[in-house]
């Protein structure tokens, strides 16, 4: 291990950084590289996360003045930036009292659940996840009105997307797990889940309990009645291939491949093997995964509006002199960032402006179809392709 800093040191990969266990004076940032977060349990390593540049770690031990709750290795050569107890305690006193509070409140509550977690082991995943949900959801409706304000759409509820992350980083839990105990209580009316359309391919997701004074209650008693059905997490879930699945919906294995590529299945259906998967990553390049290479399509396969990259660009300044600002726009009320680029690219500063003008947030499916065909059948007319 050396140092280019006296506040700087570096770990070569699988280099142990601290133990689960170990007394906690400090926190690091990391300026270079990337770490794994890990437990060990039954002598497998389970990774809980991989941090990468800009994250900090190693905090929670100092705020609750407790011990390591885990284990953190080098998963490549890094950098860490060491950040002492009165660096992390001076920047946390000059947070309002309030957030200061909750902040520590709210790591003693999940350093003394992860420890009564721990100490039930031999209890189903079902009653942990249940109980940290109840913690979760009581802090966030105990929540003062100011910070509550803060807090976008607070008021729908516990953001599901924070609750996985505050469940995985206290347990050892999948994701399909997590989502197979939510749609149990969900299909129960246990709780609510509130599906909030943003625009994004995926729906924001908040969770409400419908009867919190009662709800572990509840929850255990439904525990104690699946046991009797020799019910898991997973019991609900079938593991299928793409070629499965393909069969399944009656499509092609390049439909479902281009429908992930473009978020239309959600990523909570999507489990990999990380044995397979870590040995597959390390024989790739160090930046095989911060860039992806766009593979050329023939002209005669251009269908989505994202294809519009694979067009050159005089191609594209005729067909838009021929299109007309409203087409236009609806093109680009379609389109995502890359899309989006390549046709203000190829107009005019003055147009490029009328057309943003036109951008829409809802646009006739239809309507945007049309558009679309009629703007790659142009393409295929220019350069010759086959109409489709």
């Amino acid at each position: 291990m050396g140092s280019s800093s006296p506040n700087i040191k570096s770990f070569y990969k699988g280099q142990e950084i601290f133990k689960e266990g170990q007394e906690s004076s400090v926190a690091y940032m990391i300026k270079k590289g990337a770490v794994n977060i890990y437990k060990v349990q039954n002598n497998e390593k389970i990774i809980l996360a991989r941090l990468g540049e800009g994250e900090i770690f190693g905090e929670m031990g100092i705020i609750s003045k407790g011990t390591r709750s885990a284990n953190a290795e080098a998963a490549e050569y890094c950098d860490l930036v060491i950040l002492t107890d009165q660096i992390i305690l001076k920047l946390l006193d000059q947070c309002p009292r309030t957030v200061q509070y909750m902040t520590r409140l709210l790591v003693k509550r999940l350093h003394r659940t992860g420890e009564m977690i721990s100490s039930k082991g031999h209890r189903s995943n079902f009653t942990s996840i249940c109980n940290i949900l109840d913690l979760a959801y009581r802090t966030h409706i105990s929540m003062d009105r100011e910070q509550a304000r803060k807090e976008r759409n607070h008021d729908l509820g516990l953001d599901y997307t924070k609750l996985c992350k505050t469940i995985r980083s206290i347990i050892l839990v999948s994701q399909s797990d997590i989502d197979a105990v939510i749609n149990k209580l969900k299909s129960l009316k246990i709780i609510d889940a509130i599906d909030l359309r943003t625009g994004k391919a995926f729906p924001d997701r908040f969770i409400q309990i419908s009867d919190p004074d009662n709800f572990l209650e509840v929850a255990n008693n439904l525990y104690k009645e699946l046991q009797q059905n020799a019910y898991t997490p997973t019991s609900e879930l079938q593991m299928v291939d793409i070629y499965e699945i393909s069969e399944m919906l009656n499509s092609d294995p390049k439909i479902i491949y281009k429908k992930i590529s473009q978020e239309d299945f959600p990523e909570t259906m999507f489990m990999f093997d990380r044995n397979k998967v870590s040995d597959w990553a390390a024989e790739k390049e160090p930046d095989y995964f911060s860039k992806v290479k766009k593979k050329k399509k023939s002209i005669d396969d251009l269908e989505d509006i994202e294809d519009i990259v694979y067009v050159d660009n005089a191609t594209l300044k005729e067909i838009f002199t021929r299109l007309g600002y409203h087409k236009l726009g609806v093109l680009m009320s379609i389109a995502e960032d890359d899309a989006r680029k390549k046709i203000l690219a190829n107009l005019a500063k003055k147009i490029a402006k009328i057309v943003q003008d036109e951008v829409r947030d809802n646009v006739d499916e239809t309507e945007a179809e049309d558009v679309l065909t009629e703007l790659f059948e142009m393409v295929r007319e220019i350069k010759g392709g086959n109409k489709k």
